[in-house]
């Protein structure tokens, strides 16, 4: 399934783009979908938004939705989801 990425701040800077689509398996979480960048734009990326298993403390994602839900590495994303990284 595709997913979109919007990146801010560092993590845009690192990738040298503000947006990307991914590909992950149906069952994904965030932590997919950082590895899928990770495999487009380079080890950075992963270091610049996890640690270990879990985001960084100074790292948010947000689903884009009417309600903005906040999602860690361990939440699942959803075909044609739009997941915005920031830093906090």
């Amino acid at each position: 399934m595709d997913v979109e990425v919007k990146l801010t701040g560092t993590l845009a800077a690192r990738t040298g783009t503000h947006r990307a689509r991914v590909g992950v398996g149906s069952d994904a979480t965030v932590a997919d979908v950082v590895d899928a960048l990770a495999e487009q734009f380079g080890p950075q990326v992963r270091s610049g938004v996890l640690v270990g298993s879990r985001l960084r403390t100074d790292t948010v994602v947000v689903r884009e939705s009417p309600d903005s839900e906040t999602l860690s590495a361990g939440s699942s994303v959803r075909d044609g989801d739009t997941v915005r990284f920031k830093l906090a």
